[in-house]
This record gives C-alpha cells, sequence and structure tokens, in this order.
C-alpha cells in the first residue's frame, strides 16, 4: 500500500475513518456514481445524488453534464449546494437557465440521459409514491371519509424525469413499508409500471423503463421479462435474505452477487474533493423499522 498524503492522513485521523473501510453513505454515493456513465446528461438533485454525480465526475464520467432543476447546466461543484437554486449551484456552469429550459429546453427534446430520484415508497414493478401515504383524498371526498395517513413533499420534477429519461437510479432506505407490493398513491413511474397490458408502454410512455435501485442494503434491477424488481447486488455486511426481510414482495434473490466495496481512490475523492466538511456524508442512518 503507498503512504498516504499528509492531508489525507491528518483527515482520516480528524474524522475516526481508515483509507479502506467506508460508512454507509460512502458507500452509497459509490453505488449511485458508478451509475452515472460518461457522456450523460444527468438530472441529479442536491444531497447525496449530486455528491454522487461529483464524484462520477471527478473519477470515470469527467464527460458527465450535470443538470439541476432549476434550470442550471454543467456547474462545476466546487462547494456543495444545499438546494437545486443556491448560487452555489451556478459556478463556471456552461449556462444558467429556469426550471421551463431544464424541463422544455433539455429533457422534452430527448436530452436527459438519466435521472436520479428518491421516493417514500418503491412497489415490485419500481413504481415510485412520493405524494401521500394511505387515501391520497382529502377527507371530505375520500370513500373512506379519512385523509391521507401522511401527506408528502409530491412529485417536484421527479413524474417529468422518469417519463423522459433513458435510465432512472433511484435511492431510498431499505425498509418493509418502503418497499410495498404495489404503491400507496402512483406519483412517479419509474420502471415496468405493472405487467403485460398495464406496462408503461400501453399508458403511452414510450421512453425509459431502464431502472437501478440502490438502498442501504442492496441494488435491485427489474427482471427483462416480468419487469419485476430482484435481488442484483448485496452490500457488504447484508445477505440476500436479511434484503428479502426488508421487502414487502417475495424477492427473487436467486441471481445475487456481491458488490465490489468502494475503492482507496473513490473515497479519497469523496472525502477530500467532493465533500470535504462532510456535510452530507456525516449523516448516520437511520434504524429499520
Amino acid at each position: 500500500m503507498c503512504a498516504l498524503d499528509p492531508k489525507y492522513e491528518a483527515y482520516l485521523a480528524q474524522h475516526g475513518l481508515t483509507a479502506s473501510e467506508f460508512t454507509p453513505m460512502e458507500l452509497l454515493a459509490c453505488a449511485v456514481a458508478r451509475e452515472l456513465t460518461d457522456g450523460a446528461f444527468a438530472f441529479v438533485g442536491t444531497g447525496l445524488p449530486l455528491l454522487a454525480a461529483t464524484l462520477a465526475k471527478k473519477t470515470t464520467a469527467p464527460s458527465l453534464t450535470i443538470i439541476l432543476e432549476a434550470g442550471t447546466f454543467d456547474p462545476e461543484i466546487a462547494d456543495l449546494p444545499i438546494s437545486v437554486a443556491d448560487p452555489r449551484a451556478a459556478f463556471n456552469a456552461a449556462t444558467l437557465g429556469t426550471l421551463a429550459d431544464a424541463f422544455g429546453t433539455i429533457a422534452a427534446r430527448g436530452y436527459c440521459t438519466l435521472g436520479v430520484l428518491g421516493a417514500a415508497e418503491c412497489d415490485m414493478y419500481g413504481n415510485l409514491n412520493s405524494t401521500a401515504i394511505g387515501s391520497p383524498f382529502p377527507a371530505g371526498i375520500s370513500p373512506t371519509g379519512r385523509g391521507p395517513d401522511v401527506r408528502l413533499t409530491g412529485s417536484g420534477g421527479a413524474n417529468s424525469i422518469a417519463a423522459l429519461a433513458d435510465k432512472i437510479v433511484v435511492m431510498m432506505v431499505h425498509e418493509k413499508r418502503r418497499f410495498p407490493p404495489r404503491v400507496s398513491y402512483l406519483t412517479t413511474v419509474a420502471g415496468r409500471r405493472g405487467p403485460a397490458g398495464e406496462s408503461r408502454f400501453d399508458y403511452g410512455l414510450f421512453r425509459g423503463g431502464d431502472l437501478k435501485v440502490i438502498t442501504d442494503l442492496c441494488t435491485l434491477k427489474p427482471d427483462p421479462v416480468t419487469g419485476i424488481l430482484v435481488l442484483d447486488e448485496v452490500f457488504p455486511g447484508v445477505t440476500p435474505e436479511e434484503v428479502r426481510e426488508n421487502t414487502g414482495w417475495d424477492l427473487d434473490i436467486s441471481h445475487a452477487r456481491p458488490f465490489r466495496p468502494p475503492s482507496e481512490e473513490e473515497l479519497r475523492v469523496l472525502r477530500l474533493e467532493v465533500d470535504p466538511h462532510r456535510f452530507y456524508l456525516g449523516r448516520t442512518r437511520k434504524g429499520r423499522r
């Protein structure tokens, strides 16, 4: 093993880290970064998605074009912004436009190669829910007389991105309640949508359908025949049975393979160049319920 840069050695000592071991957040960032291909036009949000996109640009995808929903195209992320409208997200950007430019000029014309999304629920076909848990209707018009148990943030641009992008990467915390057989409310069609006759293509969504779901336990991908999500890669320290226990349908784990852990170089770039203050990397994973 080569000697470490003194600056990096000091960083590791300050944060109680090693050059080869990694935290769950660092693992997630590396897993998402590996899905961002060189030359892609990627719609990403702030937080961990932007962290992953910046890591990809600094390592395996230098020609990746980052697009933020507020209308910022190909910025240089020198200091992580806290929102898509944060002025820090505009540093050295190729173009500063508007939300209408991002979706009308770029996505609707076919230049949305990839989108990175999150959600509260993801079902067996890759449908996402970020609208409501329980009844989607207000109590006054609900068949049950009750409104939603939880009102969520809504789609934002997620539905538009999933309808127009060639590929979607979904980031989720892996809990059984977050992976039901069917979502409480279909906010975003990120994958197949349903069985034959009810697929995204049957409903007029002619682009997309390529999907990768990345959680804090594993990665999932659609079965090429049924469109149902199956276990693809298992993260270090996790068993396929543990993933199945935290999934709401009978998850196929027969073809699971181990995930390649983050390399020391990926970790060094992520720590020193992408999020040196550990604004996002320092966050901890919540307990699973």
